[in-house]
């Protein structure tokens, strides 16, 4: 368990990501490992900036070229099954039902993940060279890209895009932003985006009107760099002086409940 725990920790602290996990939902139980265990995995969510993910009992990681399957079914150290490689310029991953959504710094790449150990790339959309997280849920992705960085390119913009054919992804629209890191969707309203826009904040788009997608949160107190949120209707914001956490009972009148500082 300490190892899994320890290979959790070294992939989150490379990806600049925290996991959510309420001190309630993690209790020690000397007798039952596989519990506790069991208690952590449910209990995590990663930002948009990570670079690994879970699904059942399958660990996800990516690097800058490839993407390798743990198995983590047991108490034991993770068994590598495979390491794939996608070609150069892999930033996140990113997991949805069956499918893996993977950023690079030129596009988004969609996985079939229905069989966990034999994972097939299905489709690929492509954008200008910009550093790149997505998100996504049924219908919709969502992707920043942000200019003026090693990844390259001058574009600061949020991407929806459409998957309701995960075959054939395509553009929809686009909004200008400032200098956009980590994004995420509301867990109660599909068509509320949260991004954090660096220096200008946490932002929230509307986008149930494609063609008129508008802003209506903005948060601006401090910069943001990723944010999770969880299903308990708690928002973690992971930012330049600390973690923010707030209370998203009311999706668009975040409440701040506590700052984690870090400076």
């Amino acid at each position: 368990m300490k190892t899994l725990i320890k290979k959790y920790i070294t992939v989150s602290a490379s990806a600049l990501i925290v996991f959510a996990c309420s001190k309630q939902d993690i209790k020690p139980n000397t007798a039952n490992h596989n519990t506790t265990k069991n208690s952590i995995m449910s209990s995590s969510e990663g930002g948009s900036l990570a670079q690994f993910t879970i699904i059942d009992d399958y660990l996800y990681t990516v690097d800058y070229k490839s993407i390798k399957i743990f198995d983590i079914s047991t108490n034991e150290p993770p068994q590598l099954i495979t390491s794939i490689n996608l070609g150069v310029g892999i930033e996140t991953i990113h997991a949805n039902n069956d499918y893996l959504f993977v950023g690079t710094n030129s596009g988004v790449k969609i996985i079939d993940a229905t069989n966990r150990t034999a994972i097939e790339e299905v489709s690929e959309f492509d954008h200008v060279k910009s550093c790149d997280p997505v998100v996504a849920n049924s219908t919709i992705a969502a992707s920043t890209l942000r200019g003026g960085t090693e990844c390259g390119g001058e574009t600061n913009e949020l991407e929806i895009i459409d998957i309701s054919n995960i075959n054939n992804p395509n553009l929809i629209t686009v909004v200008d932003l400032d200098s956009p890191y980590g994004l995420s969707f509301s867990k109660t309203n599909p068509n509320l985006v949260y991004v954090c826009d660096g220096a200008s904040g946490v932002k929230g788009f509307d986008i149930s009107d494609l063609e008129d997608v508008q802003e209506i949160l903005n948060i601006d107190s401090f910069f943001a760099k990723d944010i999770i949120v969880t299903d308990h209707q708690t928002i973690i914001v992971l930012a330049q002086d600390g973690i923010h956490q707030f209370d998203a009972s009311n999706e668009v009148n975040l409440i701040e409940k506590s700052l984690i500082s870090i400076n």
